[in-house]
């Protein structure tokens, strides 16, 4: 239907718009040709995308069209669990095979354990100890095994140790991290920190002398075995403090700044020959002005 106007003719009928569900069978419609054509590049293309609302719909649609493509579920499963979608990742996950013959029974594991935590972090921290998922979650985390997991979930398991405050459990993650040479230096400095935190005063020092012999860097080196002594001195452990200096200074004898402070160090100590034995190197130095 039309009219007349200004000599032009007008359509005046509504056109009509596609509906959502007629769009949902389109793009399974666009997915399953797509699929026909090249099968193994569009899925890895889904695989491979930054993870939004467009790629999100597009990886729902393929797996319309190809409900056997299990890794992909599962990455779609991950990422409605990281978005707090519980109900939707446990609809894809149910679909995902289980048994030693498939491979997808730690996966799927750890999403439910990663579902659990979310879901008890949304909580008021005094409302936690009350839920059920409490002390699920808390056995849960206590029992994985940081070597079936990948870097970035092991990494994850120990921030979830943390806020459920298994600083055994969190440091565990963290060292056996460091022996696969997942960035060493920093996982034993996390460690230390989280045991100074809990008052463990000795460990913190061995944490952070672990954190030196991970690293070449003479910087960082030097900041790691400051950073143990000042730890056993805050903990008023000053025999240690002095047999880590005894058996730990040698990198160090040539710093004007690190001599003078373990010279004071050891003058807190009560250690009056060692205080010599570093003002003696502090005067030898070319330049000492102390």
């Amino acid at each position: 239907m039309g009219s007349k106007s200004y000599g032009y003719n007008v359509r005046t009928d509504r056109l009509s718009v596609a509906r959502f569900p007629e769009l949902v069978v389109l793009l399974v419609v666009i997915l399953v040709a797509f699929w026909l054509v090249f099968p193994r590049n569009l899925s890895e293309t889904l695989r491979n995308a930054r993870l939004d609302a467009v790629s999100l719909s597009y990886m729902k649609a393929w797996l319309r069209a190809k409900p056997d493509d299990y890794e992909l579920r599962i990455l779609l499963a991950r990422e409605l669990v990281e978005q707090g979608l519980y109900r939707q990742a446990s609809v894809q996950m149910e679909l995902i095979p289980r048994g030693p013959e498939f491979g997808f029974d730690a996966e799927i594991a750890w999403l439910e354990l990663r579902g659990d935590f979310i879901q008890l972090m949304a909580m008021q921290p005094a409302q936690r100890p009350g839920s059920s998922l409490y002390p699920q979650t808390r056995e849960e985390i206590q029992a994985l095994d940081v070597s079936q997991l990948t870097a970035e979930q092991a990494d994850q398991a120990a921030e979830m140790a943390m806020a459920m405050g298994l600083v055994d459990q969190a440091v565990r993650f963290y060292r056996q991290l460091a022996a696969q040479g997942q960035g060493a230096e920093k996982l034993h400095a996390l460690s230390a920190r989280l045991l100074l935190g809990d008052g463990r005063y000795q460990e913190a020092a061995e944490a952070h002398l672990a954190a030196m012999d991970a690293s070449s860097d003479y910087s960082a080196r030097r900041q790691a075995f400051l950073s143990a002594l000042e730890v056993l001195q805050a903990g008023e452990l000053y025999a240690e403090a002095v047999r880590v200096m005894r058996e730990r200074d040698q990198a160090f004898l040539k710093d004007k700044d690190v001599l003078y402070r373990l010279m004071n160090l050891s003058l807190a100590c009560a250690d009056v020959p060692q205080a010599q034995h570093y003002a003696v190197l502090l005067l030898r130095l070319p330049g000492s002005d102390r």
